[in-house]
């Protein structure tokens, strides 16, 4: 099985011929999609920094549809296809859904994978729960190999703070850093979390729900410490940040220098003997 998912886009027969140039033009709006051209294909493709992830819509001159002669011939194949990876959290599958949703409901689309019978209209419940099978199916047939499971819920909630962080920045008007979370595994034990960095003395946002944090500018390197045990030591310096997500706490610019007061306490709980492979967020996927 691949690890790959393709959506292959149908239009009925008796609409008039679908204006790729308005497609494009449809692209052009949403961020982080870049257009290039080939002599075969068309590709529209969207780069994530936050999630450092990666999928596209392609345009081809061939037809790249499988047994395309037992599909109902009131569907025209106009040779237009998603193309996305298939290990990656559900949190990821839904934006791009939802932006194939409007695709579909703008250009009168209908979509097909080579193991439908035919065409389906679109309806993004049941592609979810489609896609959710297929990555199922995968993990079972080749396991997760580098990619890791974490909890349904929190991951969920890290995704949202993942793709929150430029507003936040915004929202307290770069007086506070925000962070991006990332995923690790020790290359020995094959303990996996997710990391997030502090530099320490600076006002900071903590994310939600990570296991790990990275201590940074300290005068002998990094510190890593697990978050549980470093909270309890700089708790007096902590603030709750209410009505956004849950466990997200701040260190306010005045409590932030502090806070160097506890390094030496902080140092006591390092860990040692770690040795972390970094990996992408959008490796991670619900357990």
């Amino acid at each position: 099985m691949n690890n790959i998912m393709n959506i292959h886009f149908f239009r009925n027969s008796t609409l008039e011929k679908i204006d790729f140039n308005k497609v494009l033009e449809f692209f052009d709006t949403i961020p982080n999609f870049t257009t290039y051209y080939t002599d075969d294909e068309v590709e529209i493709e969207y780069k994530d920094k936050e999630f450092d992830f990666e999928y596209r819509y392609l345009i081809t001159k061939k037809s790249r549809v499988s047994k395309i002669y037992k599909l109902d011939p009131m569907y025209s194949n106009i040779n237009f296809l998603l193309e996305m990876p298939l290990i990656i959290p559900t949190f990821l599958a839904k934006e791009v859904f939802t932006i194939t949703q409007k695709l579909c409901k703008v250009f009168e689309l209908g979509y097909y994978h080579d193991s439908f019978d035919d065409v389906k209209s679109f309806n993004i419940v049941d592609l979810l729960v489609f896609f959710d099978k297929l990555r199922q199916g995968y993990i079972d047939e080749n396991g997760l190999g580098d990619k890791m499971y974490y909890n349904n819920e929190k991951l969920n909630v890290i995704c949202k703070f993942q793709r929150s962080v430029d507003s936040l920045i915004e929202y307290y008007h770069n007086d506070v850093t925000v962070n991006l979370c990332y995923p690790v595994v020790d290359k020995n034990s094959n303990e996996k979390g997710i990391c997030y960095d502090w530099r320490i003395g600076t006002a900071i946002i903590f994310a939600p729900y990570v296991d790990y944090i990275n201590i940074q500018d300290v005068e002998e390197g990094n510190i890593l410490v697990k978050k549980e045990d470093l909270f309890p030591i700089i708790r007096k310096y902590l603030a709750e940040i209410q009505n956004f997500l849950p466990d997200m706490y701040i260190i306010k610019p005045k409590q932030a220098k502090a806070a160097l007061r506890e390094l030496k306490k902080i140092k006591k709980v390092m860990l040692l003997d770690k040795e972390f492979k970094v990996l992408h967020m959008s490796d991670v996927i619900e357990e």
